[in-house]
């Protein structure tokens, strides 16, 4: 029998009995229409997860620390972090760019105005790759500039001899326009009297809440001077002492490698920390959410899989003289199962087509008024309730064709076994 046949006689045996191929369509559409709309919430909610991290730091960045902790002993070590290790991490594969990071405390002083900041060294050739705020006016630093000073915006200067200020107000110095001086001496003492030097104000950043947003940044070289310099005058020593960095900054040229290099890191005595620790935790939460929103939309199109195998055993019952003509007529045993079959199949393709419909239009309703609603509620919502991506409408369509399918097997395998000369003696 060729395709076409099996074409035309399925769609008009189907025709035949249109009310009932209807509401067996439209209980496989609703188990469709569970199964996306679900796991849709599930997507949603994990790619809502992804975004804010990437908002808070970049996925590919990694921040190693000076210290690990050992679970065998209970015990934290103290690594060195200093350039030998900045070396090592720089020639790992799938490493772009490495710097170390060293902070120092300082007071500036504009006029009568004064505030207290911390400035952390950087590498300025690395700077593009972790992800620092946009400039909102002036420059980033760089190595022909090297004193100059990358400031947030949101430093707040205040009258150290009047009552009355709040940090809520605005800053009443301009960082860019007015005459900033700097002191790395110890401001808590009141025994000390601060020495100030101009400060070199490149450019001031857009205020932002990413992890690299809360600092104050120059070049690394020119805040190695200003720390060895204050720990000269705290130990009262003409001599510098050695030291190590805080923080050793990696950019990963995939998140793909985060994990390895990790391990790599590890493997070095260093513990370190990405976003992407983060990420696998949201995931194995997102994962366990849909399966279990994907389970709860399982059982509908189990029963609608119940429905499709009702209404082609029905169908068996009703063609039993016409299964017994294709006999006769000597049509082959395969042809009879495989007509079965596509039936089945097409009640589960259309259905599948017509719940993965309805699922877009209620997702796009889920996305328009659902973060509304739940301000109203008082519950958090992002702007995208529900996302349906490509291979999930792909898939929700080819998992009802299946389902139609294995539903209509044992109906199919049924009408082979009808004999001929009992069906043609049937009413």
């Amino acid at each position: 029998m060729k395709l076409s046949d099996f074409t035309m006689m399925g769609f008009k045996n189907l025709w035949r009995r249109k009310l009932r191929t209807t509401l067996t369509m439209v209980g496989v559409a609703i188990g469709a229409f569970s199964i996306v709309i679900m796991l849709s919430l599930g997507l949603a909610l994990q790619e809502s997860y992804t975004k804010q991290l990437e908002e808070w730091g970049s996925l590919t960045l990694i921040r190693i620390n000076n210290n690990s902790y050992d679970f065998d002993t209970g015990v934290v070590k103290k690594n060195k972090l200093d350039d030998t290790a900045v070396e090592k991490i720089k020639n790992m594969d799938h490493v772009r760019a490495v710097s170390p990071l060293l902070s120092v405390s300082a007071m500036l002083k504009s006029g009568k105005y004064q505030a207290y900041i911390d400035i952390t060294g950087i590498d300025p050739e690395a700077v593009q790759y972790f992800d620092l705020p946009d400039i909102e006016r002036g420059s980033t630093i760089s190595n022909d500039n090297p004193t100059g000073v990358l400031l947030r915006n949101s430093i707040y200067f205040h009258n150290p001899k009047s009552r009355n200020y709040s940090y809520d107000e605005e800053s009443p110095v301009d960082v860019m326009e007015d005459t900033i001086k700097i002191s790395f001496d110890d401001v808590y003492d009141e025994k000390t009297v601060p020495q100030y030097t101009k400060l070199n104000v490149v450019g001031v950043m857009e205020e932002s809440n990413s992890e690299m947003g809360y600092e104050n940044y120059a070049p690394i070289e020119q805040v190695k001077k200003w720390y060895k310099e204050q720990k000269r005058k705290e130990k009262g020593s003409k001599k510098s002492e050695e030291f190590s960095y805080s923080t050793i900054l990696v950019s990963v040229d995939d998140t793909n490698y985060v994990a390895d290099v990790q391990s790599k890191i590890k493997e070095m005595g260093f513990s370190s920390y990405s976003r992407v620790d983060e990420l696998d935790q949201v995931n194995g939460m997102s994962n366990t959410i849909q399966l279990v929103l994907g389970g709860i939309g399982a059982v509908s199109l189990f029963v609608s899989a119940i429905g499709i195998a009702n209404t082609m055993i029905m169908s068996i019952y009703e063609r039993t003289k016409e299964i017994g003509v294709m006999k006769v007529l000597g049509c082959i045993v395969t042809d009879i199962r495989k007509l079965f079959l596509f039936e089945a199949g097409i009640i589960g393709l259309l259905g599948g087509i017509i719940g993965l419909v309805l699922s877009y239009g209620i997702s796009a309703l889920l996305n328009v008024y659902g973060p509304e609603i739940g301000q109203k509620l008082g519950i958090g919502a992002g702007s995208t309730i529900s996302t349906i991506p490509i291979w999930l409408a792909i898939s929700a369509v080819v998992f009802s064709i299946v389902i139609g399918m294995v539903s209509g097997f044992y109906p199919a395998v049924k009408a082979t076994k009808i004999k001929a000369i009992e069906a043609m003696k049937s009413e």
